[in-house]
């Protein structure tokens, strides 16, 4: 690849993933630094972030990742950073895409990438999360603000543009999102229904009716019959089925929090954790993606 391309910090927040971790970070190799940030691990996955990455942090867990991927991002060598869950697979012909579009659009405050989620490995096809889906991923820290909120990764500033970069195929993240539907049942009710509605409030949105009962339907409505779900047969309903008790908790959780308020407890969630550096091994970058 030419040597005028900007130079790229790649992010990986993780915690207990050594069945994907470390195909995610290799697969990011093109990148000219790797970050890993631990959150506790205690199943191995941190031996293999010291073999791949070159700078290793360690953070207190947390529920969510965003408000660590805030406090790393000040951490990057570079002012574009690509977000990376340890679950994701950036494929060659996306790092090449990537590169092709930073020279294309040199002015450009974030790309947002394709990416298509796997279920028990294998692509999904039906239901709202079996479809092509953009993500803001690649972001210039000094033309984006990267945010510490559930699902709300970054937001562009003043005068920025986002760039879209094409789908043609092959050139989507490959995103492993669950191996389970147990694992889905403790993702989106255990952790990300609380998250979603406390983020939900301090986004300033407020409990309603229409939130509690129709919105929920309305989602349902959208899995199973816009976005093929019912097609899918069995598979189908229990994804649309967890959606909708996913969507229904969320927006009921908004009353929780707003007659919390401040006071509540999980705001802590929000705050920018302190991370420390345990491995720094610059290497040598600008692989061939």
């Amino acid at each position: 690849m030419p040597t005028h391309l900007p130079p790229i910090t790649a992010i990986v927040i993780f915690r207990n993933e050594k069945k994907h971790l470390g195909r995610c970070l290799r697969a990011l190799r093109w990148c000219d630094e790797i970050i890993a940030v631990d959150m506790e691990s205690s199943d191995g996955s941190l031996d293999i972030a010291h073999e791949l990455a070159d700078r290793v942090f360690h953070v207190e867990a947390c529920p969510i990742a965003e408000p660590t991927r805030v406090a790393a991002a000040k951490m990057a060598s570079h002012d574009w950073v690509l977000l990376v869950d340890p679950d994701e697979v950036i494929p060659q012909a996306l790092a090449e895409d990537i590169r092709l579009a930073m020279v294309a659009h040199p002015g450009a405050g974030a790309f947002s990438l394709p990416m298509w989620f796997y279920f028990k490995g294998k692509r999904l096809a039906g239901t709202v999360w079996g479809t092509l889906t953009f993500k803001q991923r690649l972001i210039h820290r000094d033309r984006c603000d990267l945010l510490p909120y559930c699902n709300r990764i970054s937001q562009l500033k003043p005068g920025q543009d986002d760039v879209r970069i094409p789908h043609n195929g092959d050139n989507h993240m490959q995103h492993y999102w669950s191996d389970s539907y147990m694992d889905l049942l403790h993702k989106h009710f255990v952790r990300y229904s609380h998250t979603e509605a406390e983020a939900m409030v301090a986004g300033g949105a407020r409990f309603s009716f229409r939130g509690g009962f129709i919105t929920p339907l309305v989602e349902l409505k959208k899995t199973l019959k816009d976005f093929d779900g019912w097609r899918i047969g069995l598979r189908g309903w229990l994804l649309s089925g967890i959606y909708f008790g996913y969507t229904l908790a969320s927006n009921w959780l908004t009353l929780y929090y707003q007659w919390r308020g401040a006071s509540s407890g999980r705001s802590k969630e929000h705050a920018l954790p302190t991370v420390t550096e345990k491995t720094i091994r610059p290497q040598p970058r600008r692989l061939a993606a």
